[in-house]
């Protein structure tokens, strides 16, 4: 068992974050590719990866993985039926400190929707 006291989960700073973006074809709704166009032509991000879908002739960005550090990615964006936050990813020491924070985590309460993975 944890203490009560414990105050925050050692994380040392924000990893990357994902978020879900309006992709809506029938409405020519694509904030994946807005979003992405904005983020690389203005805020400098770099793509790292991306998925493309639909016919050869009229692929349709449907998520990218978009970086400004030397980390796979800062940033993603993936396609759904509404915009919201996914996930944000903080940097933690190792495994340990992994299992910790979800300690914490459960120890309070804390609406968890997967447990820890290899992904953190």
């Amino acid at each position: 068992p944890w203490p009560d006291d414990i105050k925050g989960t050692g994380a040392h700073w924000l990893d990357h974050c994902l978020l879900m973006c309006e992709v809506n074809p029938e409405k020519g709704i694509n904030m994946v590719e807005e979003n992405t166009k904005f983020c690389m032509e203005v805020l400098d991000f770099y793509l790292s990866e991306q998925i493309l879908v639909g016919p050869e002739n009229a692929k349709t960005k449907a998520a990218t993985w978009l970086f400004r550090t030397s980390t796979p990615h800062d940033l993603a964006f993936v396609g759904g039926p509404i915009n919201g936050l996914h996930h944000i990813a903080f940097f933690l020491d190792n495994w340990n400190d992994i299992l910790t924070a979800a300690d914490i985590m459960s120890k309070n309460k804390t609406s968890v929707d997967v447990t820890p993975t290899r992904h953190g």
